[in-house]
């Protein structure tokens, strides 16, 4: 009777762990000195890019990086999609 209990308990616990996950911290956070962001990843034949604004805040994640812009907006960007970034 007690085993069953315990992996009720711990199949409940893994079950709800899930459920309420904490916010992911940034790796790094700066302003951009330079960086550019593409239309395909860096791998495609052919590609087009624009310049990260300087000075704007970019927050790097684990697949992503927000860039928060003068006027209040943020781009979200695949890392895939961006190269040379620099942050001061």
């Amino acid at each position: 009777m007690k085993i069953a209990f315990y992996i009720s308990v711990l199949t409940i616990s893994l079950l709800t762990a899930g459920c309420s996950p904490t916010p992911s911290q940034p790796l790094a956070t700066g302003t951009a000195i330079s960086g550019t962001v593409w239309e395909h990843p860096l791998t495609a034949t052919s590609n087009s890019g624009s310049n990260i604004p300087q000075d704007a805040r970019v927050d790097v994640y684990d697949r992503l990086i927000i860039i928060h812009l003068a006027d209040g907006s943020r781009q979200v960007v695949p890392l895939d999609l961006v190269s040379n970034l620099k942050l001061k």
